[in-house]
């Protein structure tokens, strides 16, 4: 019993520096930004967020990175806006 006992409080200790490791990591490798969104994309993106029990951060930052990913490479946006 006291090796099954040692064996889960040292999983349970690893996971934990394993997180706050990956906190940490998290932390020290973002930079916080903010941005403006009309009205109806706000409400699109926080039932995005509510349907699948994510942040609006994390749906945010997904687009953000898929809309990067699609442009890599390309110098100009293809929005066929005037956005100076």
């Amino acid at each position: 019993m006291i090796a099954i006992t040692w064996v889960v409080v040292h999983n349970y200790a690893n996971w934990c520096t394993a997180l706050i490791e990956g906190i940490i990591a998290l932390a020290a490798k973002t930079i916080r930004t903010s941005v403006m969104l009309p009205e109806k994309l706000h409400r699109q993106v926080q039932a995005i967020s509510l349907a699948n029990d994510v942040s609006v951060a994390w749906v945010v930052r997904q687009a953000v990175a898929n809309f990067v990913s699609e442009q890599s490479g390309q110098v100009e946006l293809p929005l066929g806006l005037d956005h100076r």
